[in-house]
Formats: C-alpha cells, sequence, structure tokens
C-alpha cells in the first residue's frame, strides 16, 4: 500500500502510486552535474481532503494570505514554495524530498492534481533561487579598521569571524617588503559561508570534510578594487578633547576623524580639503565646551577662507559652558574645496581659555547613500566588503566541484544534507544483489570509453590580472587547471569543470621573505601597478612567524611592525606545502619554493581516483533489470557497495523504479576497480 504525504499529512491516491521513480547521486557521463532522485509526474484527484491541503488552489479567484516561515500547506499553501513530502509503501520510506505542485487540471466538477516529488538536494537549489551572497547578513563582524583588530584576525583563525591575508593589491608597497594597511582587507570563511547558505534555506547539513581542519581554513577574500563602504557619511569628524590657552587673536579647532572619505586632513589637524567630484551635501557641526576663562569671541565655519556660517560665543567665564550649531542643507562642495573651524578674539594680548568639548561633531552627509572609501580607524561594516552578484547555488555547486563532493539527502532527518568527498563517501559495506538480477532479460555491459570524453580539463575562471596573464600567455593555460588525458583513443571529445573562482598567482620579490597574491595589473610598460575589481578567489591561510620585521604604513606612518603575518593562497604553506587547492601543479612557480610537496592538488586528492576507475581498461558499467522491492528501496544506501557474481559495483543510478508493480527495475551499476586509492 502507498501513501504519500505533504508537510506530514497523507494525500489522497485514486490509485496505487504506479509512476517510476528514478533514484541517483551522480551523473558518470557529465563530470560537472550532480543528481538528485525524482519522479515522473504524479496525478492526484480533487477529493476534499487534497483541496483542503493545497488550500483550494482550484478556485480561480482564491487568494490567501500564507506565512513562509509556516508549512507549506492547507491554508498556507503556496505553489511557488516546495513542501515536504514522502512516500511509503506498506509503511516504509522510500522516498523523501519535496514536492511541486505542477499543474492543475479543472473539467468540469472533476479536479486533478499534477505533481512530482524531487530529492532535497533539487529542493534546496531551487529554494536558493536568485539569492546572492551579499544577501547573506554578517553584521555582527562589524568592527574598526585598525592594526589591533587586524593582528589580532591572525590569531583567532576558525570557521567563522573575520580575518586579513595580505594581498598585493597594486600600489601598496613600494619595496615589497613594507606593505600599505590597504594591503590587508577582511576575509571571511568559506565555512560559514556554507552554514548561512544552507541554514537560510530551511535545511541542516552533515559533513565529516566540511570540519577538517583543511576546510576550517579556506576564505573568501575581498575582491574589489578599493576597500569601500555605502554610506551616507562623506565626512564624521570631532575636534580634539584638550585644552585651548593662550593670548592668541585666533586659532584653528583640531580633528580626530572617524571617517575621512574624499577628504584629507593637514595642518595640524585643522584643515579638511575634499578630493571628490562635485556633491550636494548636509553639513552639521556642533561643539559644547566650557569657557574657564575668555574674552568676547567669534567661531565661523569656513570654506576656501570665507567664512559660511558664524556664532558669537561671548565673553566667557570659569563654569560658563558655551553650545555651537551649525547646520547647512544641501550645499555644494568641488575638488580642493577645504574647511576649517576658525575662533577669533576681540581683544588682543587677553588670557583666555576653554576645554571639556563635548557632544561634539563634524558631519558631511550626502542625501543618499554613496560608495565610498574606507580608511584606517573607520568602521568597516562587513557586508560591504562581500564579493557582489555571486549567487549562491553557483557558490555552493563550486564548492561540490571543487572537491568531487557527493550529496545525499538523509533517510529519516528533513530538510538534511549529508555531503562528503568521492574519495570518502563509500562506507565499505557490500550488499549482495545476485538474486535480484534476471537474467533472463538482457544484461549490457558497456565499456567507459565508449560513453566518456577523452579530455577533462578542471580549471579556474580566467581572470586578466597581470600574472594570470602572464602564467596563460606562457604555457596556454590556467594557472593551476589541469587537463586529463585519459588515453581513451576512440574518445576525441572534452568535457569541462569549472568553477566561479579564479586561481591566486603567488608572488615574492626576490630577497624578501613574504609570499603573497598579487592580483593587479600593470601599465605603462609593466612599470605601474594597477588596482582592479577582480574574480571572487578562494584561498587556504595560515599564520607565519619568525620574519625579517616589516612595517605597516599609513601613507609614510608607521603603524605596527611585525615579524608575522597571515599567508593567503592556494597553497598550505609556501614555505613546505602539503596540500593545494589548484587543480594541478603549475608549471612555472612566481617565487622561490624551499621544498614540500606540489602533488596533492585537488586533482590527485579528490578526483585522481574517480577519473582512474571510469577510465580503467577493466572498467564496466553493468545495466541490467532487477527485481528490487519496497525493502530494497527503503534500506537504499549508495555508500554500500554491491555484490553480483564474485564482482563488487557502485549504484549509479536506479531508473524508473514502480512502488506497487511486480514491474523489474533498471539499474546501472559501475564497476569497483578498487575499493580504495
Amino acid at each position: 500500500m502507498t501513501k504519500i504525504f505533504i508537510e506530514g499529512y497523507e494525500l489522497d491516491l485514486s490509485q496505487g502510486l504506479s509512476n517510476q521513480i528514478t533514484y541517483a547521486i551522480d551523473d558518470l557521463q557529465n563530470l560537472d552535474s550532480k543528481s538528485t532522485s525524482f519522479t515522473k509526474t504524479i496525478v492526484l484527484p480533487g477529493t476534499a481532503n487534497n483541496n483542503e491541503l493545497f488550500g483550494n488552489i482550484f478556485d480561480f479567484n482564491n487568494s490567501n494570505f500564507s506565512n513562509d516561515l509556516g508549512d507549506n500547506v492547507l491554508y498556507n499553501f503556496n505553489a511557488a514554495r516546495n513542501a515536504e513530502a514522502r512516500i511509503e509503501v506498506n509503511g516504509l520510506q522510500i522516498m523523501k524530498g519535496v514536492l511541486r505542485l505542477l499543474e492543475i487540471v479543472k473539467d468540469g466538477d472533476a479536479i486533478e492534481y499534477e505533481c512530482s516529488i524531487f530529492g532535497e538536494l533539487g529542493g534546496f537549489v531551487n529554494k536558493l533561487g536568485n539569492l546572492r551572497l551579499d544577501d547573506l547578513n554578517f553584521s555582527a563582524y562589524n568592527h574598526t579598521y585598525n592594526v589591533t583588530n587586524i593582528s589580532n584576525s591572525w590569531d583567532t583563525l576558525g570557521a567563522s569571524g573575520y580575518c586579513y591575508p595580505l594581498i598585493d593589491y597594486g600600489n601598496v608597497s613600494t619595496d615589497k617588503v613594507n606593505f600599505q594597511f590597504s594591503a590587508l582587507r577582511p576575509a571571511l570563511f568559506v565555512r560559514e559561508y556554507l552554514d548561512k547558505i544552507i541554514t537560510n534555506a530551511g535545511y541542516t547539513y552533515s559533513s565529516a570534510f566540511f570540519n577538517t581542519a583543511f576546510f576550517k581554513q579556506l576564505v573568501i577574500p575581498h575582491n574589489q578594487k578599493a576597500l569601500s563602504s555605502s554610506n551616507s557619511a562623506q565626512l564624521k569628524a570631532y575636534p580634539l578633547d584638550q585644552t585651548y590657552s593662550g593670548t592668541a587673536v585666533e586659532l584653528y579647532l583640531q580633528f580626530g576623524t572617524i571617517t575621512l572619505g574624499n577628504f584629507t586632513l593637514t595642518e595640524s589637524n585643522t584643515k579638511f580639503t575634499y578630493t571628490g567630484t562635485t556633491k550636494i551635501v548636509n553639513i552639521d557641526f556642533n561643539v559644547n565646551a566650557e569657557w574657564a576663562i575668555g574674552q568676547n569671541a567669534t567661531m565661523d565655519l569656513k570654506k576656501n577662507g570665507t567664512s559660511i556660517a558664524s556664532y558669537n560665543m561671548g565673553a566667557g567665564f570659569s563654569g560658563n559652558f558655551f553650545n555651537v550649531n551649525f547646520n547647512l542643507t544641501n550645499y555644494t562642495i568641488n575638488v580642493n574645496d577645504y574647511f576649517q573651524v576658525h575662533i577669533t578674539w576681540s581683544l588682543g594680548s587677553q588670557p583666555y581659555e576653554f576645554n571639556s568639548l563635548t557632544s561634539s561633531g563634524f558631519n558631511f552627509n550626502t542625501t543618499t547613500p554613496e560608495i565610498v572609501p574606507v580608511t584606517y580607524n573607520e568602521t568597516i561594516t562587513i557586508n560591504d566588503t562581500i564579493p557582489k552578484g555571486i549567487f549562491q547555488k553557483d557558490f555552493f555547486t563550486s564548492i561540490l566541484k571543487m572537491f568531487n563532493l557527493l550529496v545525499t539527502e538523509d533517510k529519516f532527518i528533513p530538510y538534511r544534507l549529508n555531503i562528503e568527498p568521492y574519495v570518502d563517501f563509500w562506507s565499505g559495506d557490500v550488499i549482495d544483489w545476485s538474486n535480484k538480477l534476471d537474467r533472463s532479460q538482457p544484461i549490457k555491459i558497456k565499456p567507459m570509453s565508449e560513453i566518456n570524453a577523452r579530455y577533462y580539463n578542471l580549471k579556474y575562471r580566467q581572470d586578466s590580472d597581470f600574472y594570470n596573464e602572464d602564467y596563460r600567455k606562457k604555457y596556454n593555460e590556467g594557472y593551476g587547471d589541469r587537463i586529463f588525458d585519459n588515453g581513451l583513443e576512440f574518445a576525441k571529445d572534452s568535457q569541462s569543470v569549472e568553477v566561479i573562482f579564479s586561481s591566486s598567482v603567488l608572488y615574492g620579490a626576490t630577497g624578501t621573505d613574504k609570499v603573497y597574491p598579487a592580483i593587479y595589473k600593470k601599465s605603462n610598460e609593466n612599470t605601474k601597478e594597477d588596482s582592479m575589481d577582480h574574480i571572487i578567489r578562494i584561498m587556504q591561510i595560515k599564520k607565519l612567524t619568525g620574519l625579517t620585521s616589516w612595517n605597516i604604513l599609513n601613507g609614510a606612518t608607521v603603524l605596527a611592525s611585525k615579524t608575522s603575518y597571515l599567508y593567503g593562497g592556494h597553497l598550505d604553506d609556501p614555505d613546505a606545502p602539503s596540500s593545494d587547492i589548484a587543480f594541478g601543479a603549475p608549471q612555472q612557480l612566481y617565487f622561490e619554493l624551499a621544498s614540500g610537496n606540489l602533488s596533492n592538488n585537488l586533482f590527485n586528492t579528490y578526483y585522481s581516483p574517480y577519473l582512474a576507475e571510469i577510465t580503467n581498461k577493466d572498467s564496466r558499467l553493468l545495466s541490467g533489470m532487477f527485481n528490487l522491492t519496497s525493502i530494497d528501496m527503503y534500506n537504499l544506501d549508495f555508500a554500500k557497495f554491491i555484490f553480483i557474481d564474485g564482482g563488487v559495483y557502485r549504484i549509479s543510478k536506479i531508473i524508473d523504479y514502480s512502488p506497487e508493480t511486480n514491474d523489474l527495475t533498471k539499474v546501472e551499476l559501475l564497476r569497483v576497480i578498487n575499493k580504495t586509492y
């Protein structure tokens, strides 16, 4: 007896379920794809129960409020959303996934619902839709952009939070020893991206691989030309809280800054000069201070030496506070305009003193937010640093491709994905199906040479930075790509596995002891470095210590001297690598490698066992008709090997299983050459 459930409610069936189910997790003929289980179209009758469970959606004029956080059933049913579904035969669950309502057929008083059920991987990818990485919320990691937080991040590396790898973005170092602070920009961890992507879609996951130390050290660095933020604030400054005293006729207030934006602060921190394009801004200035001794005084806000707002402070005495407010709206500022706050006294050679500058601020704000540079000691909004326009589903599938990950649905926990690399997927358990093979039916055995391409090209996306272009021109392939020739003489085609990331070429200047990605273009006959927006990157990180002392700079100012740095790159360690997230070993390195192993790359670690098996001369794809029962489907586990007549196989695909018939089911099995590699 077959039953179908939607969000835990049983649907009515007009007859037993003869619709066929296909079970799959991988596609042997297409290395670049992952598969999920699915049914053919299921037709459900328009009974009172089904009408109610589908929220009476058959009614032309029906319209109901639905809550996306609630179960997708009854009055809350929304055909645009997936609904949790499962199929049971004689009380045994044979499939679990999501139900999708495809069409409603109304013929007079008769109503039918055409549906299909997909495995949870398909439901998960559909749930992601057009969501992008920058739709994720990382606001908990907003912080001040300074040396303290930069260097502290090197000591708190994990699978979450932010860190600051050293990357040469161009024009950040003149000697390749000391670097401007702008060479250190926040990166977020791949594991946390995946956590948020999966959980925000309403799913959970299990993955021993995601919990390895190796995977927890993968990060996504900043990929824009400059570190910037969407902000209406063009300038945020504050008068320094200090004592001003003397007998001068005039003085200019000195400032500290929170957001400097397109302004420079010069002349003993008294003069703000605007360096950007023409803008209309609102200017707010406020200062509250205490007169200790004073004389009649006037405070002016000056632009280009001319007062644009003035306030008479009067004559002060001890304990007397004064408050000045300037507010100018829709004020136009142009490049090279400069601003100062000027105080003059009516009597010279008379003592004055004021202090306790509280509740003070100097702000320039545009009427709408703009992209403005983030400067030192400003607050970084982490979401502004995330690579833009990257679909979450593309990010997820690229991680699957990089490490040849297989995804299966948990048999009993709803919306739970199990994710492991192909090389670690198989349990080693064996089930004997020798007696289930119908030998009266044709048994087809295909040598893999007949159905596979000869060349497999595993590659990163091309980018146009100088070193990627230089490498491509020299070797006619991408840095870290791998072209595998299986030698099958009767195959001519190629297959590609391409991820959304671009490779990051590592560089180390001669005579220096730091290695880092170099991501910039060159101009003026390769003498000038040009910063650039670039394709999203992925890197391994590691704190390296024991270096020659080097400086983190802000212009000519030394912010800190360090004997360590946070390395990021395709190797886990540029001095003695043991793992590499390039697909293949580069034919040229742009730094001196002391020792280490370049063979533990993505191809050799995660793809070589798979390709060695499917392209082996003894490899076979066995296709036959099997007598499978609901108990077999209930116990189905792709991680278990299948034993047939002395041979061991992996399940590739189970095609058109019919739950309530005695029909045979077609099964494709891949011969196991080695259980382990």
